[in-house]
């Protein structure tokens, strides 16, 4: 218990770290480590227990492992703090143990596990950069966005997706490995002189994802998979984007589009490319300053075309052109503009393609799919659902038909049809 709660009864989401902080304690440094700690600095405090394991693990400790053992001694330390206000907060404590697993990489380490950024390895272009398919020494192969090593290209993109990327951790969010930043000097040929040049060399090990990108699905047509895999990837992208919309600090995407839609092996949607993305303090709607419109064509709302307003309704229009797009193909958001509501949903061609298997629960999927997407790309961004309403919204299709008592219903339904045509076979 906190000296807080001991002393004048506060209780506070402090108390619940406080304790996280003696438990963590109690794992590094054994059950009395708590009062042992209260009594010295610190730093003299972290010595003996990293000590401790590095002899525990023969002296074959990793530099990563040791940041390890440091950081979760430092939490600790920090959560047993006697002022409750110096003790962090839960979300604090998460996001500094996931940069633990984040590495800082060296030129030469990025360019060992791309073999020299062969040709071989490229596996996308952007303009920014090109993207390299690399294997670590583990034996994990992870895909590494090297960013256009010239001066013109900024940081500001590099540090923005860098910052949000070490943020997040989310099954839908693609998963940071690491990172490179490196200037070296360089001697080039100008008007026939050597001359000296900085070269910045920037990039970004992601997760690498087999199953390439949606836009590789998409075409004229309806998507090319199977409605289960379709309906799976509308509810990967929507949980992703509640994720980004309800952390403590939101952040916006402002650039979802297929081709920032990456899948898995098992097909599991993520989101990713963060380059454009902001980071905000509140769920408010922002004008930006620049007129410079950076995003892509076509998944841009009307209010940030007309008048530079970001909101979360820029996502959530952007969602509803893709929702289209894997429902009725690439020029679908285009067509359903000029299409009335229910002409558009009457007219999808998923009735025909399911025809032969099409159940009442996979018919109100389609048309619930279809019913959000169209909300979202409304023009008054005003009447556009929010994230968590898309979500709750595909969380209750058929939930009534799942429920125990409609179960039992059908069952005796079911029961009461077959003892009627029974009694009238027998007559």
């Amino acid at each position: 218990m906190p000296p807080e709660y001991i002393s004048k009864r506060q209780i506070t989401p402090k108390f619940d770290v406080f304790s996280l902080g003696v438990i963590i304690l109690q794992i590094m440094a054994g059950k009395e480590s708590y009062p042992k700690c209260a009594d010295i600095p610190p730093e003299e405090f972290i010595e003996p227990v990293y000590e401790f394991w590095v002899d525990r693990m023969q002296g074959t400790i990793s530099k990563h492992t040791s940041h390890e053992v440091r950081t979760c001694i430092e939490i600790a330390l920090s959560c047993v703090e006697f002022n409750r206000v110096k003790r962090p907060t839960i979300n604090e404590i998460i996001q500094r143990l996931n940069k633990i697993d984040i590495v800082e990489c060296s030129s030469i380490a990025i360019e060992n596990i791309t073999n020299d950024f062969s040709e071989k390895n490229i596996v996308g272009r952007g303009g920014y950069g090109v993207i390299y398919k690399g294997v670590m020494e583990n034996g994990e192969e992870i895909a590494v966005k090297k960013l256009h090593p010239v001066v013109w290209i900024d940081d500001e993109q590099f540090k923005n997706e860098l910052n949000i990327l070490m943020r997040v951790k989310h099954k839908n969010i693609v998963r940071l490995v690491g990172y490179c930043y490196h200037t070296a000097q360089i001697v080039v040929d100008y008007k026939g002189k050597p001359v000296s040049a900085s070269v910045v060399e920037r990039a970004i090990c992601l997760e690498y994802m087999q199953g390439g990108s949606l836009a590789d699905q998409l075409s004229a047509e309806p998507c090319t998979l199977d409605w289960d895999k379709c309906y799976k990837i509308i509810k990967d992208i929507c949980e992703g984007l509640h994720y980004l919309h309800n952390v403590d600090a939101p952040i916006y995407h402002l650039d979802l589009k297929p081709a920032n839609i990456l899948l898995d092996k098992d097909m599991v949607a993520k989101l990713g490319d963060f380059g454009l993305s902001r980071l905000f303090d509140a769920m408010q709607t922002y004008i930006t300053e620049s007129r410079d419109m950076k995003g892509t064509g076509g998944y841009m709302p009307p209010e940030y075309i007309n008048r530079q307003q970001i909101s979360p309704k820029f996502d959530i229009f952007s969602l509803g052109v893709i929702i289209i797009q894997i429902m009725a193909g690439k020029d679908g958001y285009f067509n359903c503009a000029d299409t009335p509501p229910k002409e558009f949903i009457i007219c999808e061609n998923w009735r025909m393609r399911l025809q032969a298997t099409m159940s009442s629960h996979l018919s109100e999927e389609v048309r619930t799919c279809i019913e959000i997407a169209l909300k979202c790309v409304e023009d008054d961004r005003t009447r556009r659902p929010t994230i968590a309403q898309i979500v709750n919204e595909l969380s209750n299709i058929g939930i009534a038909k799942r429920s125990p008592i409609t179960q039992w219903a059908n069952k005796l339904t079911a029961l009461k049809t077959f003892l009627t045509s029974s009694i009238g076979c027998s007559s």
